[in-house]
């Protein structure tokens, strides 16, 4: 990978779910797995419709922009069992236990990463989240990191809306040219940063989803700690 592309950025800004917690996983995946590995038989298809459904009712609640990611995820699973009919208890603690104590594995090596690329450039988060997202990196200690912080479920619009980096590009005071977008959406992430003239970094997770038409990116890596050679 040519790293001389990235010479005149100054900036970084990441996509949260999937590129903080994980390396290139959606939550719907990492839930795909969750249910079978719980034994769960529910086809994959009622599981989606399950989910977003808890994603719904989560971005409707009052509550949750005052919580952290554990229990997010515990009303989210709550959620997403209520949309399925099925009512046990056990499982359901036992899911939402697992999907954050694999995130909080990634959270504790991002905190040493994101420190040193802290060193090196200014850092951003541009996420689709659900409000919380502030208290989800404090518990993290991961804020101490971050300069700039754009939840959608804040500021009202959300990925692929072009406002949202915008948005984040005008609180670092930066030129798009002089920034990066790392994530593990190409339609969501990849495609309408690089429209707007940032540079790109793709972390291509183990389940990528491609739009139809693609437009190229500038670096493709399949962990985040790459970041530390790359840029």
């Amino acid at each position: 990978m040519d790293r001389k592309k990235f010479r005149e950025c100054k900036a970084l800004l990441f996509d949260f779910g999937g590129t903080i917690d994980a390396d290139g996983e959606h939550w719907l995946d990492r839930f795909f797995a969750l249910y079978k590995d719980g034994g769960l038989d529910f086809r994959q298809e009622e599981i989606k419709r399950a989910f977003y459904h808890a994603d719904a009712v989560c971005h409707a609640d009052p509550g949750v922009p005052l919580i952290g990611l554990r229990p997010l995820v515990h009303r989210h699973v709550y959620y997403q069992f209520e949309a399925l009919s099925f009512h046990e208890p056990e499982k359901q603690k036992e899911l939402a236990d697992r999907f954050c104590d694999r995130a909080e594995e990634f959270f504790f090596h991002r905190v040493s990463l994101l420190a040193y690329l802290k060193t090196r450039f200014r850092v951003g988060v541009v996420s689709n989240f659900f409000g919380n997202l502030t208290q989800v990196f404090e518990d993290a200690g991961l804020a101490g990191s971050v300069e700039v912080m754009i939840d959608s479920g804040c500021v009202g619009f959300s990925k692929p809306d072009p406002r949202i980096f915008q948005l984040a590009l005008e609180r670092l005071r930066l030129p798009p040219e002089h920034a990066i977008f790392i994530g593990d959406s190409y339609e969501r992430d990849m495609m309408p940063s690089a429209q707007l003239g940032l540079k790109t970094i793709w972390l291509k997770g183990p389940n990528p989803r491609l739009p139809e038409h693609v437009t190229p990116v500038d670096a493709v890596i399949t962990r985040l700690s790459e970041l530390e050679v790359l840029v």
